[in-house]
């Protein structure tokens, strides 16, 4: 080898020397900005939003003296999508930035996020310390973000009215035929004015139907309505609103104890359950908390929503970005700060099966019957993934009025078709 050559060497693995011990200096001053908005993830009230977040920082700052943060504070979630675009066109990305599932799809295509894949292995992280669905809500091909919060929809039955009925409480492993047959049970007219005045269900929608029997109805470039799972699964919907002639049954039918079940989300539940909710919502009758139905086949009926956290592929601090990044999401002190300040629940299973959490829940708990910890827990292990694709909201969102405005006219066994093609056309 020439002595050129040589000293081209030398000095170019010099360089690389001196770039890795300025970037690993303990004592380089590192700013790390975030992208945060103000609330709940979950449309609940929290007025405590930023709370966790400073207990990590303030967390993060002893082990690591030399980072500091910086965020925006007071942007609202449905302002958070426009200013997170706006960031991202002036260069601005923040280092770490929550990531709405309405906009996952898209970011993880075109680039936004660092793919997370190799840090993960690199650290020889063991995923399965998150509940799966949780993981997977992050994951695009390669793991682009990880969850940070998550909220199951449960289904939440009026103890006393079954009990009234001489119903059994249904258990874990209940069918869509139980769902139909007890709603049919009970809807009555109980004081004889020929009117009728107590109801199966309140807030049961198509997307929960089709939950139930645990279908995908799209891919990337494909829809599945016309189908027979989704023609069975629709016609159990319509069959329960017929139950109540045409009334529409309503949230306040159902805090007056008039309805037997009611789809919520955990945050919802929570919301309601403690002081001072409870003075107004839920104090007449007990209620019990189980998943959702599901058909004899098919026991993977719960949705779940998933508040996510990525990092930015264009960010100068990777690996600062990274610890923290692991801070707010796998440390179980924080992640158990989460659950007690907040309204969701920690996609982090340790925490989910804690005694703290088994006390935060049997402090909600208006009756012995509401909602365990055991319960909680294999809703959890078995909730649905939903597809991951750059269009999947916006195809979600125009089948939701499509579907929804032929149930209202009556005519949806006639117009699955006709939506079906529609929508593809859309995917094309």
């Amino acid at each position: 080898m020439s002595k050129t050559k040589k000293l081209i060497i030398t000095l170019i693995s010099v360089s690389l020397v001196l770039i890795y011990c300025l970037i690993n200096d303990p004592s380089r001053e590192i700013t790390l900005t975030l992208g945060l908005y103000a609330g709940s993830s979950w449309d609940v009230p929290n007025g405590e939003s930023y709370q966790v977040i400073d207990q990590a920082i303030q967390k993060f700052e002893k082990k690591y003296p030399n980072v500091h943060f910086e965020y925006k504070s007071g942007i609202m979630k449905d302002d958070y999508s426009s200013w997170l675009a706006n960031e991202i066109t002036k260069g601005t990305t923040p280092d770490l930035f929550m990531v709405l599932s309405s906009d996952f799809n898209t970011l993880s295509s075109i680039g936004i996020l660092k793919d997370l894949n190799r840090l993960i292995k690199e650290d020889q992280i063991d995923t399965s310390m998150f509940y799966q669905s949780a993981l997977l809500a992050g994951n695009n091909s390669s793991q682009y973000a990880l969850p940070y919060e998550i909220n199951p929809t449960i289904m939440c039955i009026n103890h006393d009215l079954l009990t009234k009925e001489g119903i059994a409480i249904p258990s874990s492993n209940w069918t869509i035929d139980d769902f139909y047959n007890i709603s049919n049970q009970v809807t009555k007219d109980t004081n004889h004015d020929k009117s009728i005045d107590q109801y199966g269900c309140y807030g049961f929608d198509w997307k929960d139907a089709i939950d139930c029997y645990g279908l995908n109805i799209f891919e990337e470039d494909s829809c599945y309505l016309d189908k027979k799972e989704v023609k069975e699964a629709l016609s159990y919907l319509t069959k329960i609103n017929e139950l109540s002639k045409g009334y529409q049954i309503s949230s306040e039918d159902f805090d007056q104890g008039k309805v037997a079940f009611c789809p919520l989300t955990f945050a919802q539940y929570r919301t309601y359950q403690p002081y001072p909710y409870r003075i107004s919502k839920y104090t007449s009758f007990r209620w019990s908390c189980i998943p959702m139905p599901g058909t004899k086949t098919n026991t993977v009926t719960t949705h779940l929503d998933t508040s996510l956290i990525g990092m930015s592929s264009q960010t100068k601090h990777s690996q600062m970005a990274w610890e923290f990044l692991k801070t707010l999401t796998m440390d179980e002190d924080i992640q158990q700060s989460l659950l007690n300040n907040s309204k969701g629940a920690s996609p982090l299973k340790k925490v989910m099966l804690s005694k703290k959490t088994k006390e935060i829940l049997d402090t909600d708990t208006m009756s012995n019957a509401s909602l365990n910890q055991g319960v909680l827990n294999k809703i959890l292990e078995n909730t649905l993934v939903e597809p991951k694709f750059k269009e999947y909201e916006n195809i979600l969102e125009k089948a939701d009025y499509l579907i929804n405005q032929s149930i209202d006219q009556g005519t949806i066994d006639n117009d699955l078709n006709k939506i079906q093609k529609k929508l593809e056309n859309e995917l094309k």
